[in-house]
């Protein structure tokens, strides 16, 4: 298969993407429960802390200790929390775009059954990224070349993530089985690097002219109304980009590795897997 081959196989894949949504609206609740996560959670992690120091201390709060980005176990409760909903709600999604692929009417309630039914392996998958993240974190304090190898650290082992996750929902694979199959995934590195180096930067695009809107509206209707048009395109644009980019990874893994064919999509490759 040509160069060009392999870019109409990434540009098929983002297509079908923006279709899925249009045949089952219910693939963008997920990542709307995704964005109020993020939301919540830290408020939840800030205001529990608050209260207990309240009550301990009959009234008495000492802000700074009680959120203070020393307290390591606040920050491993928050990172943990935040690592695990959101790996939950990606493996729901995945299975949610999986049924759709098929042509089923999806639903929040059947994609939380099937990552309920894999809660074990979701939990390997979260502890194994928080432990690669921390070791890529530590790496960054270690001048250039720990900064560079973290960063690498990080991003490779962010994409494989991407192609984990699906394996272990749509296909019964453990974490184990999942995370051996990356090997024949390199073959798919130009579909990869198509949407991680062509596609995906196009949100930075948008960002730049929701900032414009935003500057713009503030300026013609006040800083607080412009602030306001802001943060709701800013959120728009959050779950679109949720969206696609697990869509996008879920459809490339059915097709690309595990040679699923799907309606809409035509691409003549020679099996990755026998």
């Amino acid at each position: 298969m040509g160069f060009f081959d392999r870019l109409e196989n990434a540009w098929s894949i983002f297509k079908l993407s923006f279709s899925l949504l249009k045949k089952d609206k219910s693939l963008i609740a997920i990542p709307i429960l995704m964005l109020l996560v993020f939301i919540i959670i830290p408020i939840i992690l800030i205001l529990v802390p608050i209260l207990i120091d309240l009550i301990l201390n009959n009234g008495d709060l000492n802000f700074s200790k009680t959120i203070s980005p020393d307290n390591y176990l606040f920050l491993i409760v928050f990172m943990f929390l935040l690592y695990f909903f959101t790996t939950f709600f990606a493996s729901a999604q995945a299975w949610m775009i999986y049924e759709v692929l098929l042509g089923k009417d999806t639903t929040i309630s059947s994609g939380f059954k099937r990552a309920f039914a894999n809660f074990k392996d979701i939990l390997f998958f979260v502890f194994v990224s928080l432990l690669i993240n921390l070791i890529a974190s530590k790496l960054r304090e270690k001048g250039t070349l720990g900064e560079m190898a973290g960063n690498t650290i990080g991003y490779i082992s962010g994409l494989a993530g991407k192609l984990v996750l699906p394996a272990m929902i749509i296909t019964d694979r453990s974490f184990k089985e999942a995370v051996q199959q990356l090997k024949g995934s390199l073959k798919v590195i130009p579909e990869i690097a198509t949407y991680e180096i062509g596609i995906r930067p196009l949100t930075t695009i948008v960002f730049i002219i929701f900032l414009i809107i935003s500057l713009l509206f503030g300026i013609s209707f006040g800083f607080f109304a412009g602030l306001i048009i802001f943060l709701i395109l800013i959120s728009l644009l959050i779950i679109f980009s949720v969206y696609i980019n697990q869509t996008y990874y879920t459809i490339l893994y059915i097709t690309l590795i595990e040679k699923k064919k799907i309606k809409g999509l035509n691409f003549s490759f020679k099996p990755v897997f026998n």
